[in-house]
């Protein structure tokens, strides 16, 4: 099969297909064939950039899985059943020079990169962009109010995207997450041209210069059970093997980790430390399921385990990442991000994209990965954090701009 070059049903070029109320519903066609998709494939490899948005659930899964694809080539929309199709094929456009323009790309990522082993080589994420013209991380629908003048039709944020066949309503909403990207990516481009911000969003959008796997390492699984972080000494140490066992087993079983051992029950266990299938009986979370005598015995097991760890074993984010922050500097962090803040604020920038707390952090503590240490950002306010904080430069208020930076004068003994 070889895709006509022009809307499905005849449709004008243009897509204006929905209109403001949303009661109009974009073309598309729906793709259950392998067949079909691998010459969707092809069409794909054949132009300079398409439109990308996927469906998915991970609420009763450890990892996320894609319930639906959709695709924008030109002017032609594909929903794909991801339920029918093999996505594999797919790698071949991911691993090439198209242009994938995506919105809040990050958790879409993840699920391509399951699916077909590879992440967009080249990548355009208009949620990225948009955060160079002052919107902070602004939703897709508020993108293209803003910029293309229609409001998208509402959604069910509860629907099940796995529901076959997917009501009318369900395909038209799909569809409708790709139709204006295209527009906004022209618009964006124009825009962030103009305010010569065009190659940092670029940049920005680079999966290779942000996107890793959510994932962290096993060893690292307890440091994400708030809880368990304000533990310490031995409570510590069967916490930490308790979080590992559990993220091997949902990763092995394909579960939410709640389903093997609920966040409670794990730091009950670690504070109660028990000996005794008895003891165990005894701790908050724990269901039957687990008074069973293999898996009580399993958690016992792990608990004396825990117990023989020594606490400089314990794996740590700060190990992980480099040295730790100086006492001196920490009361710094707060000032300097204030002061980012208001640099944001001066140049219509979102501030969770120029800078967050952590990147403050690791700058501060000389992190070798510090996003404030290279490329734009270093340019805009990385040398100058260094000033303000090794005393070449300070704060002040200026009540007609708030916060400013200033070249310190240093006095003479």
């Amino acid at each position: 099969m070889t895709f006509r070059r022009r809307r499905l049903g005849g449709q004008p070029s243009t897509p204006q297909s929905v209109s403001p109320s949303g009661s109009e519903s974009p073309d598309y066609e729906w793709v259950d064939n392998q067949d079909v998709f691998d010459d969707l494939v092809a069409y794909a490899l054949s132009v300079e950039r398409i439109a990308v948005d996927t469906e998915f659930h991970r609420e009763r899964t450890y990892w996320p899985r894609v319930a639906l694809l959709q695709i924008a080539v030109e002017n032609n929309i594909f929903l794909v059943d991801p339920l029918e199709v093999d996505l594999k094929p797919l790698e071949a456009v991911l691993d090439s020079d198209v242009l994938w323009v995506m919105h809040a790309s990050s958790q879409d990522l993840e699920v391509l990169e399951r699916a077909c082993g590879v992440v967009p080589r080249r990548l355009f994420d208009t949620q990225i962009a948009a955060g160079f013209a002052g919107m902070s991380t602004p939703s897709l629908a508020s993108l293209v109010e803003r910029y293309v003048g229609h409001r998208l039709p509402k959604g069910d944020r509860l629907t099940d995207w796995f529901e076959r066949p997917l009501r009318p309503t369900q395909r038209d909403y799909a569809a409708s997450d790709v139709l204006y990207l295209f527009e906004l990516h022209d618009c964006l481009t124009a825009d962030l041209e103009q305010r010569g911000r065009l190659n940092w969003a670029t940049t920005e959008s680079d999966p290779s210069s942000w996107y890793t796997k959510p994932t962290l390492p096993v060893e690292l699984a307890w440091t994400r059970i708030k809880e368990a972080r304000h533990l310490r000494g031995s409570a510590r140490c069967v916490a930490s093997v308790l979080a590992e066992w559990r993220e091997r087993t949902a990763q092995n079983k394909d579960l939410p980790t709640r389903f093997i051992l609920s966040d409670l029950a794990l730091v009950g266990v670690a504070q109660r430390a028990p000996k005794s299938s008895q003891e165990l009986k005894g701790v908050r979370g724990l269901d039957g399921r687990y008074m069973k005598d293999r898996a009580a015995d399993e958690i016992l097991s792990l608990v004396a385990e825990g117990l023989r760890r020594p606490s400089e074993d314990v794996p740590t984010l700060d190990t992980e990442e480099g040295p730790k922050l100086d006492k001196e500097l920490r009361a710094a962090v707060t000032l300097v991000s204030a002061w980012v803040s208001q640099v944001a604020k001066d140049e219509a920038l979102d501030p969770a994209l120029l800078a967050t707390r952590a990147d403050i952090t690791d700058l501060l503590r000389g992190s070798k990965n510090s996003r404030l240490s290279t490329g734009w950002r270093a340019d805009l306010v990385g040398s100058r954090i260094q000033d303000l904080v090794t005393g070449r430069a300070a704060v002040a208020f200026d009540p007609r701009g708030g916060l400013v930076l200033e070249p310190r004068v240093r006095q003479e003994n």
